[in-house]
């Protein structure tokens, strides 16, 4: 599909007379263990709450400006990878089954969900994850969804209006202005926060990414990501080729930016090409062309001193650098795609 082709699409959605709106929640599944995968474990549930006719064209116009920001026509549309350069780009996913439990939210959405009715509702779960909007086009017959992940802060505040004449001389009124009757008026009820973005678009079975964190977020993927790099690092334990993995640990966990250079450089295969390899020529064959001095053991092995030789280390192993072809000139860039390839291995 042409970026043309999906924002006349996605457009033609926000012209919907049916407008839901989602408040979803993420909590663990009952009997899920805890130290079990973060895209199984949790399951999200999603709690209707009623627009009124007045708000509907209000949040529909809303989310038809961002999808018009977002949506260019020379916009790029690729598949999702873990890492990528800043470009303004469009990312999609459809490989839903490695998020498993958000997976199995995203097919309930089109089954019946409970309706938020007050405030003691809201208050009782146990984290407001996600705001979700859906729109069904009824000559279509098809629903898409706008989710936005939400900040960790109270989903919604309680507002009430003093009863009597004595308790608003003491905690005062709170009240709104009423356009049509021109009339000040009491607010009682709770209020919510609308903010005009959205994180990603699900139609027709495929996600479309509009801001990448968040949809890693969203989906329980950052978790992955951090239990997937402690795997790598098993792995490159158990290859045996690096003296100070301490290091490596340490640094995959306090910079997020090399947990996933290092997921890049399993994904690419530079964690397997190391097996039975020179580790000191193989180092230092590229330590030469990029100016970097690597140190090792008497063994050949790589010796990671502290987290500047680890971040190296997994700069080299992610392809960081890249050479140009034309000129030969050395670039860095955490982007990257293997040209006529696919990533295989990774999420």
């Amino acid at each position: 599909m042409t970026p043309k082709e999906l924002l006349e699409n996605l457009k033609e959605f926000t012209k919907a007379d049916t407008v839901h709106m989602y408040i979803i929640e993420r909590r663990q599944k009952e009997g899920a263990k805890k130290n079990g995968r973060p895209s199984e474990k949790f399951e999200y549930i999603p709690m209707q709450v009623n627009l009124s006719a007045d708000l509907v064209p209000l949040v529909s116009s809303m989310l038809e400006k961002v999808i018009e920001r977002k949506v260019k026509e020379d916009v790029q549309i690729l598949d999702y990878e873990p890492i990528d350069d800043t470009l303004d780009k469009l990312y999609t996913y459809n490989d839903l089954g490695k998020i498993t439990g958000f997976n199995e939210f995203l097919k309930n959405l089109g089954k019946e969900i409970k309706t938020l009715t007050s405030f003691e509702e809201l208050e009782q779960i146990e984290k407001a994850w996600a705001l979700c909007y859906g729109y069904y086009d009824g000559k279509k017959k098809e629903w898409l969804y706008c989710i936005k992940k939400l900040s960790p802060r109270k989903i919604a505040v309680e507002v009430k209006t003093s009863e009597n004449v004595l308790q608003a001389a003491k905690y005062g009124i709170q009240s709104f202005f009423d356009t049509k009757t021109k009339t000040l008026k009491p607010l009682n009820g709770f209020s919510i926060n609308l903010d005009p973005s959205i994180d990603m678009v699900y139609y027709n079975e495929t996600i479309y990414i509009f801001q990448k964190k968040a949809f890693e977020e969203l989906t329980s993927l950052t978790e992955e990501f951090e239990i997937l790099a402690n795997e790598i690092v098993g792995e490159i334990e158990k290859l045996n080729f690096i003296q100070g993995l301490n290091f490596l640990s340490q640094t995959i966990l306090n910079k997020p930016a090399y947990r996933n250079k290092l997921i890049k450089a399993k994904s690419i295969g530079n964690i397997d090409f190391l097996t039975d390899k020179n580790i000191k020529r193989e180092f230092s064959r590229a330590g030469k062309k990029l100016n970097i001095k690597f140190a090792f053991d008497g063994h050949d092995n790589i010796i990671a001193a502290n987290e500047n030789d680890a971040e190296n280390i997994i700069r080299v192993l992610s392809e960081f650098y890249k050479e140009g072809i034309f000129g030969g000139k050395i670039f860095e860039s955490p982007a990257g795609r293997l040209k006529n390839s696919r990533f295989t291995n990774g999420i």
